[in-house]
């Protein structure tokens, strides 16, 4: 949508956005126990996660939503996300839209350990 405003100053009319791939009004911290902080970035955190319930390993980058239209921009990455399935890129898990937050668990931290060797993280 920043696109349309960028182009043309408006934004085309539009009904409730439904975002299939996000979790909407559902606690993310029901499923996921932050472990850690692995990084910031301009967007937001990055944490190392684990699912309560299988114990799966995941980095979590939560971003503060601060209107409808930034939370349709983060929605075509996920859109994007849940519809690649290659060993070479970046598996969604899951992603939630919680108290004006947007959580995406992305990756098993354990395969980044092994991939880049990084102490600590496995």
């Amino acid at each position: 949508m920043a696109f349309f405003r960028s182009i043309f100053g408006k934004t085309p009319k539009k009904g409730k956005k439904e975002y299939p791939n996000i979790r909407m009004n559902q606690d993310p911290e029901a499923v996921w126990e932050l472990v850690g902080e692995l990084g910031d970035g301009a967007f937001g955190k990055v944490y190392k996660a684990r699912n309560k319930e299988t114990g799966l390993l995941a980095a979590a980058k939560i971003v503060e939503i601060t209107d409808q239209d930034e939370l349709e921009d983060f929605s075509v990455e996920i859109d994007i996300l849940a519809e690649c399935d290659h060993p070479h890129i970046i598996k969604l898990h899951e992603a939630y839209y919680f108290s004006s937050k947007l959580w995406v668990s992305d990756f098993a931290v354990q395969s980044l350990s092994v991939l880049l060797k990084l102490p600590g993280l496995e």
